[in-house]
């Protein structure tokens, strides 16, 4: 059984709690958060042990052996690195941490403690991810990548009026490409690694990216990779080659479906993933192997992909002039 500590009582949080009743092997002991009604809420809903408003008092309970950070982004840092210091793993939510620098720091803590800090992110885990990896091959020199997540959301609606949530709040290291274009970022460095050249041309308000484009060049090919959450679009992941193409009508953080389509037309459909409806099963299915078989060097390896991504979201950001501070 895995004794988890809950910082956080946002809309993640409750994904967060149904996807691992469904794994299974997931017990929830503690929860804080600044609002005690929200957090008393949760507590209630989902039949957690216990309740705070003090962060501390989870951070150090004895008898949690995880932390789930679901708090704005500017505090994933100071969070994971009180959770480690207390001999936690750690579930970071996406994304990771609002730079480079903090990641590094962060992972360099859970390695010289032992501890296990795992990067949530949904598609990575997933068979149909795993089939697309496979598939590569079959569409032969690769050319062009096309990725489109864009989401009309209501904070954008709160936005135009002056009212500014976590998601979009500069101060808190928000905006569309953290909050959905590190989907894509993820989807991307999984499959081919870190790109030669980035550069991301955002729609800017408030000195925070509404919406954006994400270039990312590998030379030989180059990916498209747009992240919009003032507007929104059809969702898309397609990768194409000289000999046919890959295709997904999904987000890059869901892939319920997987199309392989060579050039004559002939379509071969894969769907691989156990639960579709629920994109985050597979993440905790592979954080709690990682926990039950102190897996420390699949971590590791995991946590490399993490840096890299943290480093094209860096040059991204710093592309397009947005600074968190």
């Amino acid at each position: 059984m895995i004794n988890v500590g809950i910082i956080g009582a946002g809309g993640i949080v409750p994904f967060f709690i149904e996807t691992t009743k469904k794994v299974k092997g997931y017990k929830y002991v503690g929860i804080a958060s600044r609002s005690e009604e929200k957090v008393r809420a949760v507590k209630e809903k989902y039949g957690i042990s216990y309740h705070t408003t003090d962060n501390d008092v989870v951070l150090s309970d004895p008898k949690i052996d995880v932390i789930y950070v679901a708090v704005p982004n500017s505090l994933h840092y100071e969070i994971g690195r009180k959770a480690l210091e207390n001999g936690k793993h750690v579930i970071m939510e996406k994304p990771f941490c609002a730079n480079y620098r903090e990641a590094k720091k962060l992972i360099d803590l859970a390695n010289e403690k032992g501890l296990i800090i795992f990067d949530a992110v949904t598609m990575l885990h997933m068979p149909n991810y795993a089939k697309i990896k496979d598939l590569i091959k079959e569409v032969g020199d690769l050319k062009m990548v096309d990725i489109n997540f864009s989401q009309y959301s209501s904070r954008y609606d709160k936005f135009k009026k002056g009212i500014i949530l976590p998601a979009l709040d500069r101060k808190m290291a928000g905006g569309a490409l953290m909050d959905l274009g590190i989907y894509n970022i993820n989807f991307t460095l999984g499959l081919f690694g870190m790109p030669k050249k980035v550069e991301y041309y955002a729609n800017k308000k408030k000195g925070i990216d509404t919406s954006g484009v994400l270039i990312m060049d590998y030379g030989n090919f180059k990916v498209n990779a747009v992240c919009a959450k003032d507007c929104k679009a059809p969702l898309l992941v397609c990768i194409q080659g000289d000999k046919g193409f890959i295709r997904s009508s999904d987000a890059s953080s869901v892939l319920k479906k997987v199309e392989l389509v060579d050039n004559a037309g002939k379509v071969k459909e894969y769907a691989l993933n156990k639960y579709p409806d629920v994109p985050h099963y597979d993440e905790y299915v592979m954080f709690k192997k990682l926990f039950s078989q102190k897996d420390l060097e699949t971590a590791r390896k995991f946590n490399e992909l993490t840096l890299m991504t943290m480093k094209v979201l860096d040059k991204a950001l710093k592309s397009a002039q947005i600074d968190f501070k």
